[in-house]
């Protein structure tokens, strides 16, 4: 397929507790297309959101590969990974993980902020590129409030906005 930006290979994840072995991840291939939508589902503690994370290089597989731009990911040093999750993925987390101490349009600037490409970003343009999807996603009247003063359906608008600042390739 030319069209894969992602890929993963005989993923495995097994977590230890003392001599129990839970297996999360068991044999996974996947191939995540340009421009297609695609589903994970599964009853709770199948390992879903454990895939997701060895997908976008947040936890490492037991075995198995992950490629993106040709390279498996986890053979690039953490710097490298982190620069790739930061300017060509993007994370909507279940939980939001929202900074409370920061502003709605603050929480979405933050990857833009931290990229290494940003540097050449006034912080006019940052925040304009922040305020533009705040309001994409319906909140921009929200933009100063901080997590707590949101409710959990706008603190996950929040968080969508934040995963998609840096135009990523691939959204998790």
């Amino acid at each position: 397929m030319e069209n894969v930006i992602l890929s993963g290979e005989e993923l495995h994840k097994v977590y230890r507790n003392g001599s129990k072995e839970v297996r999360a991840v068991n044999g996974v291939n996947i191939d995540i297309e340009a421009g297609k939508s695609m589903a994970i589902v599964g009853p709770s503690g199948a390992g879903k959101s454990t895939l997701l994370h060895i997908l976008g290089g947040l936890d490492s597989p037991t075995s198995g590969k992950v490629y993106m731009g040709g390279h498996d990911i986890y053979g690039l040093s953490d710097r490298e990974r982190s620069g790739i999750r930061n300017r060509r993925l993007g994370f909507v987390f279940q939980f939001y993980h929202l900074l409370p101490e920061f502003t709605a349009l603050e929480n979405v600037m933050m990857p833009i902020s931290i990229s290494l490409y940003a540097i050449r970003y006034t912080l006019n343009a940052k925040q304009n590129k922040a305020e533009e999807i705040l309001k994409a996603v319906g909140l921009e009247e929200r933009a100063g409030h901080k997590p707590s003063e949101l409710s959990g359906g706008e603190s996950q608008r929040v968080a969508i906005a934040r995963a998609l600042v840096n135009d990523p390739e691939v959204l998790l």
